[in-house]
């Protein structure tokens, strides 16, 4: 499912699986730092075990694992999960344990995205140098 979520350097389109998203919000934790994802000391966090990306993983495990991640950032409140309002976020399309086609994007449309978003303002910003 191609998404967009918020990289290194702002928004970016990516092909994403439940693995990948898993990845990836471990990658945002840690500011992007390969070695802070493999040293995390947060033994508590729910994607945890599957911050490596890599071996075999229940899928289960990490589908729920999602699920109470996204439990955890909206502070218990299940009627918060479905009213996030993160797209970026790399967990946002399985956060209610399915997949909500809703935060997929067309591929013809990735400049639009990356327009709309964070892009048109890193572009603004080098342009008017504010």
């Amino acid at each position: 499912m191609n998404v967009s979520i918020l990289g290194k350097n702002g928004l970016k389109t990516v092909n994403l699986n439940r693995r990948k998203a898993s990845r990836e919000k471990c990658l945002n934790c840690a500011g992007w730092s390969l070695k802070a994802v493999t040293t995390c000391e947060f033994t508590d966090c729910p994607l945890y075990a599957f911050r490596s990306g890599k071996g075999k993983q229940n899928a289960k495990a990490r589908a729920k694992a999602i699920r109470n991640y996204c439990l955890w950032c909206m502070n218990g409140q299940r009627a918060e999960v479905s009213k996030c309002t993160c797209p970026d976020c790399p967990l946002f399309p399985y956060r209610q344990g399915g997949i909500d086609r809703s935060a997929e994007i067309d591929p013809t449309q990735k400049k639009t995205a990356y327009r709309s978003g964070f892009g048109s303002y890193l572009m603004a910003t080098r342009t008017t140098g504010h």
